[in-house]
Parts: C-alpha cells; structure tokens; sequence
C-alpha cells in the first residue's frame, strides 16, 4: 500500500467546495493532491524524468481510499464565510504584457504541424517574424519599466498611484475555511508500489508546500505503516470526490500553456463516489433510472427555457443516432426494437436540466443529462459513451474546448441552436445529479408530466367533471410512481400552474407527443408525497425520456398529511 500523510501545519483547511464558492472542500479531493505534486514535479526545470514517471504510474492507479475525520461541526469546524474585498492583483492593472507572445508561439507551433506546402512555408515564415516582433516588445516594455522617469506625466502618475494596494480596485472574495479536530489526513492508495516509484514520490512530497489556497501550509510525507481508512470508493456514497485517471498529467500541462496561471482554468478530473468501509446499508426505494450521470453544460448559442428542453432532447437523440448510421443500437440505447417496435424496459432518458427552485431561478436550460437505467450493462455503457465519443469528434469544435452544436429538429417550433460540453464535475447546481437525486419524501415537478392516459376534463366544471377528471390523473400519476420502481404515494396533487420557482406554465409546453399521427396527452405539474423516502431521478409520465415529469426533490411541509392518497385534496 501506498500511504500519503498530510498534516496542516496551521490547523486549518482552505479550499473552496467546486460547487458552492461559499463552503469549504472537505474532504480534501485527491485530484486537488495530485495537482499540487504535479506542481512540485515543475517547480523547477528541467523535470526530474523519474519524478515524471512516478505521476504517469500514480495516475493510472485507482481512486485512492482516505483516512480523513468526516464530522465536522458547522458551527465550530467551518469558518462562518464573510465577504471581504482585496486589492486587485497589477495584471489587471497593466494587461498582460507576455500575452502575445504566448500567442504567437502557439500560432508558429500549429503551422508548423500543417505540412510541407509553400503557401504554409510562407505562413510558418511570417508566424516567426511575428514572434520575433512580439519578444522584442516584451523586453522593450521590461527594459522600459527599469529606467527612472524624472518628468512623469499626469497620466503615468496616476496609473503608479493606482499599483498602490490602498488605491487598487477592490474585488469580492470569500475564504471558506474547515478546521478539523485532527490535524492530518491520508490519501492510500492498495497494491504494490514498484521501489523505483517510491523514492521520486517522497522527492515530490518533500516539495508540496500548500493544499488550496496559499495560506493552507501543509507537510507531505510518505508513511510505513497501517492505516485504515475512513472513506473508500463506493458506488452509494455520500460524499462525491474529484479523482483522476489516465493523462490527467498531460491535461494539466497543456491546460497551464493555456493559462499561464493567469486566465481562468478549471481542474480536469472525474467525480467518484465515495462512502464509509462498512456493509452497505439499505438506501432505501430509488427508481430505474442510475444517478451517474453523462452530464453536457450549455456554454452558448441560445438560452432555451424548460418548456423547449423536451425539443432539445429529440435533437439530441437524433443527432446520435444520425452519427452512429445504419447499424441498430441495442434497445436499451435508442429504446427501440430492430423492428421499429418501441421498447417497454428502461432505456436511456435524454433530459434537460432547467434552473428551478430557487428564489432567482429563471427556467432556463442549463444543460443536458444523458440518464442510463439501472439494468445498463458494462457493455452497452461502453458502446454508449463510444458512441458520444463519435458525435463529439464528428461534429465537435475543438478549438472551443470541444464543445458541440445541437439544433432543434425541424417541425418543432421555431428553430433553436444551442452549444454544449461535456463536463465531468459540473459548476452548476442545475446539472449535479446529487440535486434531483437526493432521498426525499416529497418531489415537486420541474417540468409538467405528460400522463400515461387521458383523464378526461380537467378543465370543464359541468357535472363535477373537473374533479372526477384530477382523480384519474392523480392515480395515473400514482401509478407512473409504480412503474418507474417507486413505491406508490400517499398523496398526490395536480396542478396547471408551476409549483416550484422557475417553473413554466403547462400552457407554455408543446404537446406531447410533437410527433404527427400520435395520441396528444394532457399535461399537468404534480406535488407528490411517498411514504418512505425515495431516490431519484424521478421521470414520470409518457415523456420521461426526453425530460417531461422531471421532479424535484424537496423538504417535506411540517403540515403535510400522511394518510391521505391519490385523489385526495391537497391540504
């Protein structure tokens, strides 16, 4: 076993939680600890190549178990966040000066990969002119801040007042701080470290002075002796870690000769689950649908709201499926039969995840979520994720970070293009999983559910149709519950209107199914209650796998009624 003890040396942890700027990271996540020894192996230059070797095999280890104190106290273990404002760092004063000079260097590197033609002979000769300009003006400037100015103008004195730190510009930060009872934690990763290995890792360590933020003084050393850890990989976990794989170093390298350290960057990496060593315990009912989820961030092009999600996620069926050809995808990939037949088992859902539930939530598209059902083989992942691995080369930008164009298909209202990534930890709160997928008594619709059959008129008041029609969609709903592996609720409430914040209309979707020839259903939004708490994602109705019956799980009402069932008026 390969055992990594970190001790903070003040006591303290400083990092922020990736998707929560206003709670610290805890625990610590191992692909944050292997930046910081990729740091160290390029602290000076050139690299150590057995140092370089030793982080090419620790990559392909895998997610390492920790020994890590997991109850922190929120009222003594995390500093109460406060904003502060801080001067400014220069750069943002005088520009970036060496800006263009990395940009002509990567401009000559690309031509010269171009091949051997004379029209990019002449451009790789131009390209270098250019570079040599653009170092010029960079040692100029160097040069130029070196010599004394005896008649500054007007203009030069103030800019120097302004690199003064009581004269910068203040910016908003917030120094999210754990402070843990025990001061060190462990990062073990269990097999054979080859003895080449260990002595280039104790070297890195040696190096690693900080974890997180600069104030965050930390003590690396490798141990020799047992350790058991407290958090292990394990697929039902609580805790939802940043672990790396295979050419994270690479990733990293090329990501700092895009950076620099001075734009902004986030950290490659892959989320893993982690929970305690003991037995699994009973987690309680969940429904077909797995919450490991294929996540794609929108990052431009329109900002669609929840009620053309449904559309977009046709278009994004269809553009897979355009991509993979002639050849049938098993049904639990395109839920269909080679036949054409539509599948009855679980299939993958295409959904699009809107920002709802929030004081500020607008409804707007954040992203999509490819949801595979639970009985997914090893296998038909792999042929899945091959499959998206094709779209994307196919039809992906690479130089915008490999991001892809998803149109609306025609016939489905006005067109919409919208571009998307694939993320691996998602920033958004929208698009994490563990958001929709948390154990609830109580979820609410995010988007309306298209009912599994008509209940007749939920609009007209003659004869107390109304009210006989919401008592078929209420158990139609119950029975969405059912069929989905959920228990059957206790209570079951309907409504036109939205009922979280950000929500839409029911008036404001298409219908359902968009498709001409085909059965249109009603579509209602639904509060629905279960007697036992339950995981999601919860997808209900005829529409589930394109995003309709998208529900939110919620805090139960301290007044909400346990006895009543479907049919019964919301209290």
């Amino acid at each position: 076993m390969l055992a990594i003890e970190i001790e903070l040396l003040s006591g303290r942890y400083v990092a922020t939680e990736v998707t929560d700027r206003s709670r610290a990271e805890w625990p610590p996540h191992p692909a944050r600890f292997f930046s910081a020894l990729v740091a160290a192996l390029h602290d000076h230059e050139p690299v150590d190549p057995d140092e370089r070797r030793a982080l090419l095999w620790l990559e392909q280890q895998p997610a390492p178990e920790l020994d890590v104190e997991l109850h922190i106290d929120d009222r003594v273990g995390r500093r109460q966040v406060r904003s502060v404002f801080v001067p400014v760092n220069d750069v943002t004063l005088v520009g970036d000066p060496e800006a263009a000079v990395r940009e002509a260097q990567e401009r000559l590197a690309k031509l010269e990969q171009g091949g051997q033609d004379n029209e990019v002979a002449t451009a790789v000769r131009r390209a270098r002119k250019e570079l040599v300009k653009q170092r010029a003006k960079f040692s100029a400037f160097i040069a130029a801040q070196r010599v004394v100015d005896r008649t500054p103008t007007a203009r030069a004195i103030k800019a120097a007042e302004a690199l003064l730190p009581d004269r910068r510009i203040r910016q908003e930060r917030t120094f999210p701080i754990v402070v843990p009872e025990r001061s060190t934690f462990a990062f073990l990763w269990t097999g054979t470290t080859p003895a080449n290995h260990v002595e280039a890792l104790q070297q890195l360590c040696d190096r690693v002075t900080r974890l997180g933020h600069s104030s965050s003084l930390v003590r690396c050393m490798l141990v020799d002796r047992s350790i058991e850890p407290s958090l292990v990989p394990r697929s039902t976990g609580q805790h939802v870690l940043r672990v790396v794989g295979p050419g994270q170093l690479a990733r990293l390298e090329a990501l700092y000769e895009r950076h620099q350290a001075v734009d902004a960057r986030v950290l490659p990496a892959r989320p893993q689950r982690y929970g305690t060593p003991e037995a699994d315990v009973p987690q309680g009912p969940h429904s077909v649908f797995t919450d490991e989820w294929i996540v794609l961030e929108r990052i431009g092009g329109g900002r669609p709201l929840s009620s053309r999600g449904s559309h977009l996620a046709v278009g994004l069926r269809q553009a897979l499926i355009d991509v993979h050809g002639k050849e049938e995808l098993p049904p639990v990939i395109s839920g269909c039969h080679p036949s054409g037949e539509q599948s009855h088992k679980p299939h993958v859902a295409f959904v699009a995840l809107p920002w709802v539930g929030h004081e500020h939530a607008d409804g707007s598209v954040q992203g999509m979520a490819l949801v595979a059902p639970r009985v997914i083989t090893a296998g038909e992942r792999e042929a899945f994720l091959r499959l998206l691995a094709k779209w994307e080369a196919e039809r992906g930008d690479v130089t915008d970070d490999y991001s892809v164009g998803l149109d609306t298909p025609s016939g489905l209202g006005r067109p919409l293009q919208v571009q998307i990534r694939r993320v691996e930890v998602p920033s958004k709160a929208a698009l994490r999983a563990t958001r929709w997928c948390r154990p609830s008594h109580r979820y609410i619709t995010a988007t309306p559910i298209a009912l599994d059959r008509h209940p007749g008129k939920l609009r007209s008041n003659v004869h107390r149709a109304a009210h006989k029609a919401a008592d078929e969609a209420e158990t139609s709903i119950a029975d969405a519950c059912e069929r989905i592996g959920l228990p059957r609720p206790l209570h079951v409430s309907i409504s036109f209107t939205p009922l979280l914040s950000g929500a839409q209309h029911v008036r404001q979707f298409a219908p359902w199914p968009p498709w001409r020839g085909e059965t249109r259903r009603a579509l209602v939004h639904a509060d629905i209650v279960f007697p036992v708490a339950v995981r999601g994602p919860v997808l209900l109705g005829a529409g589930r796998y394109f995003g309709l019956g998208l529900c939110l799980p919620v805090a139960l009402l301290p007044s909400e009624t346990r006895t009543a069932g479907p049919g019964a008026t919301p209290s």
